[in-house]
């Protein structure tokens, strides 16, 4: 039962640490890129609906406030989840293991934003500058989640109120984190259906050789095995660009 509370605690500081960086991160800053993407396009473009029908150059608070909650609260969760699984598998990484972990998502997850048929990349702003922008979401939310673990670690460890509020933030966090998965596994599209099975039973096998002490390669072929399936549909992504 203590290893399971841990395994617990550990996931939920996780998830919140994860929630806070795609708020920051996936919602902020991801508003931040696409208003420069919009500056880059010129002029001439202020006013046209990008594909998901707001107009370039208009930053309002609701839009905003509906990125950082579509998109910066749900991928944080979900970052969250996968940073929790790989966490203990990069502390020899240290100092760089947040950093790690951004390029493990850019590999294995880049395919969800570097979408070739999503023409926003190319109608507005070059389209390079464009790719290296929204890749580097990716790197700057893992070390954005991998600092907030350490610190919100030590912040829980603490007597303090602060401590015991991080603690049921971290408790409340997994059980969003907990509904959202289920919800993404119940609903995935189905051409995804192979790759999120395959992906969600490679951090559970991951998590249990770590938490249960089973041979290490277990562990590490589990993860090359979605590294490998990602990495190949992020480079197919990128490849297709050339074609538009």
């Amino acid at each position: 039962m203590s290893t399971l509370v841990s395994v617990a605690r550990h996931t939920g500081m996780a998830s919140l640490a994860g929630l806070i960086s795609g708020i920051l991160v996936g919602g902020l800053l991801g508003r931040v890129v696409m208003r420069v993407s919009g500056f880059a396009a010129g002029p001439n473009m202020v006013g046209v609906h990008t594909s998901n029908g707001n107009p370039v150059g208009d930053i309002t608070l609701g839009g905003t406030l509906a990125i950082v909650f579509f998109v910066g609260f749900p991928t944080g969760l979900l970052g969250g989840v996968v940073y929790a699984a790989l966490e203990p598998w990069l502390r020899p990484l240290r100092p760089w293991h947040g950093l790690a972990y951004g390029v493990a998502l850019l590999a294995t997850l880049g395919f969800t934003v570097l979408d070739p048929f999503n023409f926003d990349f190319n109608r507005f702003g070059p389209l390079p500058l464009n790719l290296v922008m929204f890749a580097a979401l990716f790197l700057v939310f893992g070390v954005c989640a991998a600092w907030l673990f350490d610190r919100l670690g030590v912040l829980a460890a603490s007597t303090r109120t602060s401590g015991r509020a991080s603690e049921i933030a971290a408790w409340l966090a997994l059980g969003l984190a907990s509904l959202l998965v289920a919800g993404l596994i119940a609903n995935v599209d189905p051409k995804d259906r192979i790759f999120v099975l395959v992906g969600a039973g490679a951090l559970a096998l991951a998590a249990i050789v770590h938490w249960r002490g089973l041979p290490r390669p277990i562990g590490y072929a589990s993860f090359a095995a979605v590294l490998v399936l990602g990495t190949i549909r992020t480079f197919d992504a990128v490849q297709l660009f050339r074609g538009f």
